[in-house]
């Protein structure tokens, strides 16, 4: 098993059983997750991590999909555009490549306007040498959602009883995550593709109106503007993977410039201040649990919010034996701020103690 250079500098400081956490979104009470790793560990040099699990599995995928098809002498990198298709205007730009960016640059195209979608991958670790990002076009929660519907088909004690070690067994799972996530990623790229949109990696920004770079795209493409009174918007975009003239990938910082922009950049989980996120291999919030590469022994979620009951019963469908709930006040005063009706709350807290997982108020 592979994990990052971070990762494995800490694990080599950290005793075996030592405690992580884990954050949820969305909710003003933080999840937080305790994991105890496994004691079966295998660690390489830093300097020889360079990927996770996650990404091990998917290069696996991709491995054996160009084995079985045909050889092409100009194999398909995704994200890139050509630099003469980025001079001309656009009718939409949008910043975002979730659920909301993919259907507006769609709907878009349906009516006939020319549209392009930006977005820069969450993780290098979830970007294939392809250009594949395997979490394009998917909900912020892809990672869960695949997780739970494993949950549901993975007989994990089944598992154990054929005496198959844990870090086997995790790297079954995230295989079959990996494989929904590339299923996802492609076919959304491919719909793009045959709406005749534009998909480009990289960091957006919003210029202003007064921005000089504005004013200069203002000028250039006054002659092709539908209601020149509307103006225009220019977004500028880092560290973009372009195609030149002559056919080469070639890195740069570019200019985009629509009549229209559509920003949807999505949510990210508020990080609460004293908790070492960064400095340890242990910690992870709903954006970055994803990254987990081991199974967990244990699980302490923080706060009784939607993502932390989400991830308490998937952890628990998973056969971990210690999952917790750390409840701030009480279970009604919580439930009561995502208004959930007391009735309906007494019932999940029913079933979640039923089904093993502890809530501590």
């Amino acid at each position: 098993m592979k994990i990052s250079a971070a990762a494995a500098a800490l694990l080599s400081l950290a005793l075996p059983t030592a405690t992580a956490w884990t954050v949820s979104r969305h909710n003003s009470a933080t999840m937080v997750s305790s994991v105890h790793r496994s004691a079966s560990v295998s660690i390489r040099s830093p300097s020889l991590l360079q990927s996770t699990t996650v990404k091990d599995a998917a290069m696996e995928e991709v491995a054996a999909a160009e084995a079985a098809a045909p050889s092409s002498t100009n194999p398909e990198i995704f994200g890139t555009v050509s630099s003469s298709k980025l001079n001309k205007l656009y009718d939409l730009v949008v910043i975002g490549g979730g659920p909301a960016g993919v259907a507006g640059a769609i709907k878009a195209a349906q009516m006939g306007r020319r549209a392009i979608v930006i977005d820069k991958p969450k993780f290098d670790a979830g970007v294939l040498p392809n250009g594949l990002d395997l979490f394009f076009g998917g909900p912020t929660g892809l990672f869960s959602k695949a997780l739970r519907d494993l949950a549901k088909t993975t007989n994990v004690a089944a598992m154990r009883a054929q005496h198959m070690d844990s870090d086997v067994i995790w790297k079954q799972i995230t295989n079959g995550i990996v494989k929904l996530a590339m299923r996802n990623s492609e076919g959304q790229c491919r719909t793009l593709a045959r709406y005749g949109i534009d998909y480009l990696q990289g960091s957006a920004m919003l210029l202003g109106e007064d921005d000089e770079a504005n004013k200069a795209s203002e000028s250039k493409f006054e002659d092709d503007m539908d209601s020149p009174e509307d103006g225009l918007r220019s977004v500028k975009i880092r560290d973009a993977k372009t195609i030149d003239e002559d056919g080469n990938l070639v890195d740069s910082d570019i200019t985009v410039t629509g009549t229209k922009v559509l920003v949807c950049t999505g949510s990210k989980s508020t990080r609460l201040p004293g908790i070492p996120f960064e400095e340890s291999h242990r910690i992870f919030d709903s954006d970055t649990i994803n990254l987990l590469g081991y199974f967990p022994r244990s699980v302490t979620i923080s706060g009784l919010g939607i993502i932390g009951i989400e991830f308490a019963n998937i952890f628990n469908a998973l056969g971990v034996k210690d999952v917790n709930i750390l409840v701030r006040g009480d279970v009604e005063t919580s439930t009561k701020k995502l208004g959930m009706d007391m009735d309906v709350a007494n019932e999940l807290m029913r079933l979640l103690k039923e089904s093993g997982v502890k809530v501590l108020e």
